[in-house]
């Protein structure tokens, strides 16, 4: 096993990535009272911290003597910075496409899908912000946000925030439909397909045709109780396949008032004993049906990774009430969770990681990152002297001007 880092070493690995990006950054501007470097570190530590208000954070990292503490009123007035945002958003960005680089693909296994980029997508609430103006009953809503994630690399990204001004209660498709092509693709050269597996709310089938008929964009999802489809004709699989295993039917279906054609996929899950309905424009049979049902099951992942953001991250609550703050917070979230599991892969190919990590999940205050319990380094959170707590603390490093 090689050795340890130093105490020093460990919060630093932690960042390195994304400060090696940063100097590539078009939105990378020269601010003398709160340089860009710093302010990418003391977002992701935000999240990190378990503090619930910002100014909680704040007096934190006066307390504990850090080597960058703004004054309140910059920070929350650098959350409104549409540039700051474009920032976060650009190297998230490249942080995903250097994690591709780096991460094991997930879906290697599949040849069939070798062409595709393959996200998973959902909505999220965050409770609202303290400051949040309240609606004509008096009541104050809840902050909605469409994330994605890469089901490759596992890297998430954070697609909008709800609407704030018209529909702040506003469904998936409305606000996907709100986007550019661009944020759908994500990144994927010409040529290359994406499929993005998302829930029931993701369901417009003249939309589908559009996206795929333009931009290449496939969707996958769940069949409706109350669909009235009209069967097609059935598409030969392979039985004998594992990966078809539980498949009891791959068929084309149309769709009564659109026109278009459907693939639909009869799927019975043992386990849960439960019998499942995907649907998909992506009719190449190539792309066996047992593939699909599996795309959707690692869907599921995606609320995993909003559990540890609430859990573990402690993001249960939106930072401030400007639709930039918001979408600087989800930008914030992503890059923490994406760092955490580089640095997790890059201990664990130094043989540093833990089998327990359900009990980990328990008494980790990161437990999206297993590997780092094991670590001789972070073997007690509750050290002052704890790199992780370093990490989190902003104790480590000072500010660059």
């Amino acid at each position: 096993m090689a050795s340890p880092p130093s105490d020093t070493a460990l919060p630093a690995r932690f960042f390195t990535p994304l400060l090696d990006l940063l100097p590539a950054c078009e939105h990378r501007r020269h601010c003398p009272d709160l340089a860009d470097a710093d302010w990418l570190r003391l977002g992701v530590q935000r999240c990190l911290q378990p503090q619930v208000s910002g100014r909680g954070f704040l007096q934190t990292l006066a307390t504990l003597g850090a080597g960058c503490r703004p004054e309140n009123s910059h920070f929350f007035e650098s959350l409104k910075s549409a540039r700051r945002l474009a920032l976060c958003a650009e190297i998230n960005a490249r942080l995903c496409a250097h994690a591709r680089t780096v991460l094991p693909d997930a879906l290697a296994a599949f040849p069939c899908l070798a062409g595709f980029d393959v996200h998973a997508g959902d909505g999220h609430y965050h409770a609202h912000a303290t400051h949040d103006p309240a609606d004509h009953k008096g009541d104050k809503q809840a902050v909605g946000h469409l994330y994605s994630r890469n089901l490759r690399s596992g890297c998430l990204t954070h697609l909008t925030v709800n609407d704030q001004q018209a529909r702040k209660k506003e469904h998936d498709m409305r606000a996907l439909k709100r986007l550019e092509l661009a944020a759908l693709r994500q990144g994927a050269p010409k040529g290359r397909k994406v499929l993005h597996v998302w829930d029931r709310a993701g369901i417009d089938f003249r939309q589908w045709h559009q996206w795929k008929q333009g931009s290449g964009i496939y969707m996958l999802s769940r069949c409706k109780a109350n669909m009235a489809l009209l069967p097609c004709g059935d598409l030969p699989f392979d039985r004998s396949d594992e990966i078809n295993a539980g498949v009891l039917r791959d068929e084309l279906v149309g769709t009564a008032t659109s026109g278009l054609m459907l693939r639909r996929i009869t799927f019975h899950d043992v386990v849960a004993d439960r019998h499942f309905e995907f649907l998909t424009n992506l009719l190449e049979s190539r792309v066996p049906p047992g593939v699909l049902a599996h795309l959707y099951r690692m869907r599921w992942e995606i609320e995993k990774s909003f559990d540890e953001v609430k859990n573990k991250l402690g993001e249960k609550k939106a930072w401030a009430t400007s639709a930039t703050a918001k979408s600087m917070q989800a930008q914030f979230i992503c890059l923490s969770v994406n760092l955490l599991q580089l640095l997790e892969h890059e201990l664990d190919a130094q043989g540093i990681r833990t089998e327990d990590h359900a009990a980990l999940r328990q008494t980790h205050p990161l437990g999206s990152c297993p590997a780092l319990a094991q670590h001789p380094l972070a073997a007690s959170l509750c050290r002052p002297c704890d790199p992780l707590r370093q990490v989190m603390n902003g104790q480590s490093w000072t500010p660059l001007r």
